[in-house]
């Protein structure tokens, strides 16, 4: 696990490479896209949640996103006609994703997937496929193939916004120093022993992210689960107060993602908690600044929003790992746990 977290600067450089060039977005893709579904389970799903808010907010498309087990189990089949399906696999055969996209295609409707691994099922069925190239992945927790679909998901948003003639400059301004960024991540996270130590005495505890931070509290509550079996509850910060955060009555421990280009609603959300209930917080960060809280996890300021995402990406991925190795937990084949490729996979 450590060596595919450590291995993300070099395929992500890679990935950005191969499809652009000269602030040009250079892959194939349908064009007057006026909707798009996103289909996918586990990580691919979180992954897709990062896609949903590209689509939104580069390219000006509404998009949903599906758990493919919904889908793939559904008797419904009045689906958008004039939406792009993109299924997210990182092994490509994941059987609930595998099904929900032989579903839409019975229906002749377009299909788009991005996967690890060209012989596969959905890579060999969809109209439009792309490949991440990240390597096998022999962790059972997604680490690379997480980070580099989200960086495909951006990369795509990106197209489909140059098609429509939006400028995307701004976006890809800085994109040449996402391998640095990574890699300074990875060598400097401040207090991460500090806060594994904190977590890895926890029965549980809640993480909040406003936004596109949202999907990464979502992700980095997988991932304690999946290597450390410790309860966490990912909520949208805003959405926290309404009720959710009466379970600080009894947790004892908060972790919230504010970076530098946080909102004063953010701020004030936080200092609304920490100001209702006596819980040690834990504030992930790219800047020093006064939130009031315990712990401060801070890493190198980047100066794209991609790579800043990308950054929060290692650095949930390294706190999880740690936190893991501190319980003695075996990080690369979890208890219980398996890649769900196969239909005996769900009997």
């Amino acid at each position: 696990m450590e060596v595919e977290i450590n291995s993300q600067s070099v395929i992500i450089e890679n990935l950005v490479n191969r499809y652009i060039l000269n602030y040009c977005v250079l892959i194939d893709i349908p064009l007057n896209i006026k909707r798009i579904v996103l289909v996918a389970s586990g990580s691919s799903y979180n992954a897709s949640l990062f896609g949903k808010y590209f689509f939104e907010n580069i390219s000006n498309v509404e998009a949903s996103c599906e758990y493919a087990s919904e889908i793939a189990h559904s008797s419904f089949t009045n689906f958008d006609k004039d939406a792009l399906y993109i299924f997210i696999s990182q092994s490509g055969n994941s059987v609930d994703t595998v099904l929900a996209m032989e579903k839409i295609k019975e229906l002749n409707l377009r299909t788009l997937c991005i996967t690890n691994n060209e012989n596969s099922k959905l890579y060999n069925a969809c109209d439009y496929k792309f490949d991440i190239k990240a390597g096998q992945e022999r962790a059972i927790a997604a680490t690379k193939t997480f980070g580099a679909s989200v960086v495909m998901l951006w990369i795509i948003a990106l197209k489909i916004a140059q098609n429509k003639q939006i400028d995307i400059s701004s976006h890809i301004e800085n994109i040449i120093s996402i391998r640095k960024n990574i890699e300074d991540v990875i060598s400097d996270i401040e207090n991460l022993d500090v806060v594994s130590k904190i977590l890895s005495k926890q029965n549980g505890f809640s993480i909040c992210g406003f936004q596109e931070y949202y999907p990464l509290s979502k992700e980095a509550a997988l991932k304690i689960k999946e290597i450390c079996y410790i309860n966490t509850c990912a909520y949208p910060l805003g959405e926290f107060i309404h009720g959710h955060f009466a379970l600080l009555n009894k947790t004892k421990v908060l972790l919230v993602f504010l970076t530098s280009d946080c909102t004063n609603l953010e701020r004030n959300l936080l200092k609304k908690i920490l100001k209702t209930y006596k819980v040690k917080s834990i504030v992930v960060s790219d800047e020093y600044e006064d939130y009031d809280c315990d712990v401060l996890l801070k890493f190198p300021k980047c100066q794209s929003k991609i790579a800043t995402i990308i950054s929060l990406i290692i650095v949930i991925q390294v706190l999880a790992f740690k936190t893991a190795m501190r319980l003695k937990r075996n990080v690369d084949k979890p208890q219980g746990l398996n890649k769900v490729v196969d239909d005996k996979d769900l009997k």
